[in-house]
């Protein structure tokens, strides 16, 4: 939902093509080469997001004997959405990520679109696409931050956690 993904298959790209600057124009010629490219950014990517997911299993997995049949959520799940640097830093624009279109956005309707869609995999409501409008209104001064805000509001709803 915030372009974390695609920020480190990015990077990976990255270090790939500088790792091996003519691989990229080797691979399009050829299709085995293309899927041996293709496989090693996958494995890139996979082994750089393998740390966040340790700490997502570390907080949200259930623990030996367990119950798995309710939801709860703990202290420490908690304090990781309010206060986490990790969630934090997924929030600051850059790369393209969705905080990043999202700044980039003027047009309030197009704003909500692009904010619910991409977070929540719905349309926004007639309410919430004036709700977002009257806040970016409201917080213009420093739209950056009101546009984590708002992101941040959506990431930590019960809609997200329960649908995502």
């Amino acid at each position: 939902a915030l372009g974390v993904v695609d920020r480190q298959r990015s990077a990976s790209i990255a270090e790939i093509n500088k790792k091996d600057p003519k691989g990229a124009e080797a691979a399009k010629a050829d299709p085995v080469k293309q899927k041996a490219r293709d496989e090693q950014i996958e494995k890139a990517v996979h082994a750089k997001l393998l740390a966040q997911v340790a700490i997502f299993v570390k907080l949200f997995g259930g623990g030996a004997g367990q119950p798995q049949d309710e939801f709860f959520a703990t202290v420490d799940q908690a304090l990781f959405f309010a206060n986490g640097s990790q969630l934090q830093g997924w929030l600051t624009p850059g790369a393209g990520n969705l905080t990043n279109r999202l700044n980039k956005l003027n047009d309030p309707t197009a704003f909500a679109d692009e904010l619910y869609v991409s977070v929540l995999s719905r349309q926004p409501t007639t309410a919430e696409i004036a709700d977002a409008k009257g806040y970016l209104a409201h917080c213009a001064k420093d739209r950056p931050a009101a546009v984590r805000e708002i992101v941040w509001a959506l990431v930590t709803s019960a809609e997200f956690r329960f649908n995502h």
